[in-house]
């Protein structure tokens, strides 16, 4: 009975700290940007803090707030991204 006690206990810290990593894994930057222009699959955009970033976007992005079925230069935008720079989710901000 021990044993099995034993085995449980471990495979449950085992599968805690799996779950852990894959969480933090896909953690998600947020990003507040105006757009410059597309660049083969990357949308090259410009931080309000002045940094120029590019995001990869692929079919898997989810876009909301688009006229026309694309993102296009001067639009602003937030943007979730993973740490490797591809775009999660665009949405474009609409002026107020």
């Amino acid at each position: 009975m021990a044993l099995i006690l034993a085995v449980f206990l471990f495979f449950s810290a085992v599968m805690s700290s799996a779950a852990a990593d894959t969480t933090q894994a896909t953690a998600a930057l947020v990003i507040k940007a105006d757009v410059l222009y597309w660049e083969e699959g990357e949308l090259v955009v410009k931080e309000f803090s002045g940094h120029e970033e590019r995001l990869k976007v692929t079919p898997e992005t989810k876009i909301d707030g688009v006229v026309g079925g694309r993102v296009k230069t001067g639009d602003k935008i937030v943007a979730q991204i993973t740490e490797d720079r591809r775009a999660i989710s665009i949405k474009v901000q609409i002026p107020e």
